[in-house]
């Protein structure tokens, strides 16, 4: 339930840039939740944390992952809306 919420956190970013001009602009979340998703992981893979640190820190992961492939999600229905 928590990483589908989470999933349409990320699914409605890109709506709420729906009226602004540049097209790009809808895919900036997008840009900006990936890559905090990799470093995120990169820091949980070389510097890990001891037990349940470790485990957050992949949790963190997982959770940037999921709003960033919805903030993709978003920008691309968002994409498709404008072309209309």
């Amino acid at each position: 339930m928590l990483f589908f919420v989470v999933f349409l956190i990320g699914l409605l970013i890109p709506v709420l840039f729906i009226k602004v001009k540049p097209s790009w602009i809808i895919w900036v979340p997008s840009f900006v939740l990936f890559i905090a998703a990799i470093v995120i992981y990169g820091k949980a893979e070389f510097f890990p944390g001891e037990g349940m640190a470790d485990l957050a820190e992949r949790l963190y992961f997982i959770i940037f992952g999921l709003t960033a492939i919805g903030s993709i999600v978003g920008g691309l229905i968002v994409h498709f809306l404008r072309n209309k």
